[in-house]
């Protein structure tokens, strides 16, 4: 029924591969658990079974487990294991979108967790960590991976689910869990940033909302965006049933009146619609997520303001992609619908026409809004300024 495979061990790390056709009878991750437990006494003394994971590729299932001698850190193992062979999959691409875009080619397969125990777990913030340690490994992890728009994409899609009236969602590491916000099809492929994440909140006493908002103000300096202030102490929820409802999260398709009543339920005016938009000056969209195709910049990984000249100067063709998607395309860069509002409604107009002619402008701006968006809810309670 299964067949496995030792690689050689990067580190001192091994790995099995399991291989097992489609459809699924019984998850790899038991099956390999069940080869663990079989093991004589002797050989489960000298390794620590501490990660599984089952990523589905087409029709072929890999289910990979990493084994560490007993004296390494126990908690470092599913983003470390997933990291190895990920560069073959992911292939570094980024992307951040206001739907459904994602930079893994990973498709998963019904009945197979990919969320990290760690992870999931509630987790406090320790105000005291160390923040130039925490930062530095971040840098290097997004330099690596070329990373920097979908942290900034998970960060906003854990913000943005706010509700002023109710003072509901907003920033509480809700896509921890495989049930609820994680499921929503604004959020696919964010699992993508939520595993690269999972080794170093492994490392610190961070929870998984400080940690998203921490990770997208890091990714946003490395990229050349502005140093953006930072306060924390946000909580995360404990289980996926204080998941707010799908559909809080723009849709990219839709105009102008779905901008007002999506950022408007957050409290945002005109103005900060167009800033929050302006973070598409970095990253692209994926088709296999969104069903959306392509860069809104001639460099998505360079924060810069060539999103706004580029609305204001490009020729877009409307054309539909092979999903069936509706979106506007120029050469090498694309619009969607919620692009253009910026340029077709007259009160978004006068902010991409200021942005597009002052990147100072638009960094000022964008640094007061985005600490805005991040600490949604979260105004009243507490919030720590921490110097990084």
């Amino acid at each position: 029924i299964t067949t496995f495979r030792l690689l050689p061990p990067p580190s001192g790390r091994h790995y099995l591969l399991l291989r097992q056709p489609c459809p699924n009878t019984t998850p790899p991750v038991t099956m390999l658990r069940a080869q663990y437990t079989s093991m004589d006494q002797g050989r489960k003394s000298d390794l620590l079974a501490k990660v599984s994971i089952a990523i589905s590729v087409g029709c072929l299932t890999i289910g990979a487990i990493a084994f560490f001698g007993a004296s390494s850190n126990t908690h470092l193992g599913l983003a470390a294991a997933r990291n190895a062979i990920r560069p073959a999959i992911v292939g570094g691409a980024s992307m951040l979108a206001p739907r459904g875009c994602a930079s893994s080619v990973v498709r998963r397969s019904p009945g197979l967790s990919m969320f990290s125990s760690v992870s999931a777990q509630t987790q406090k913030t320790d105000l005291k960590l160390d923040w130039t340690g925490l930062k530095s490994d971040l840098a290097s992890m997004i330099k690596e991976k070329q990373c920097g728009p979908i942290m900034i994409r998970l960060s906003w899609h854990d913000a943005g689910t706010y509700c002023k009236a109710d003072n509901s969602g907003g920033a509480r590491g809700a896509q921890r869990f495989e049930d609820g916000e994680s499921k929503h099809g604004a959020n696919a492929g964010l699992d993508v940033a939520r595993d690269l994440l999972a080794e170093i909140q492994a490392k610190y006493p961070i929870s998984a909302a400080d940690l998203w908002a921490f990770a997208s103000l890091v990714a946003t300096e490395v990229m050349g965006g502005p140093k953006i202030a930072f306060r924390a102490g946000r909580d995360d929820i404990p289980d996926h049933t204080q998941c707010v409802e799908e559909g809080r999260l723009p849709d990219g398709d839709k105009g102008s009146d779905h901008l007002r009543s999506v950022f408007g339920r957050m409290g945002f005016s005109d103005k900060d619609i167009v800033v929050l938009s302006g973070a598409h000056t970095v990253g692209k969209c994926h088709a296999d997520r969104s069903g959306f195709d392509g860069a809104w910049t001639e460099m998505p990984l360079q924060w810069d303001n060539a999103y706004f000249k580029n609305l204001l100067s490009k020729d877009y063709k409307s054309e539909t992609t092979a999903q069936g998607n509706p979106q506007y395309r120029d050469g090498d860069v694309i619009a969607l619908e919620t692009d253009l509002a910026l340029t077709t409604d007259p009160e978004f107009r006068k902010y991409t026409e200021l942005f597009a002619n002052d990147l100072g402008e638009f960094n000022k701006a964008y640094a007061e809004t985005y600490q805005k968006l991040q600490e949604l809810g979260w105004e009243s309670k507490g919030l720590t300024e921490i110097a990084w």
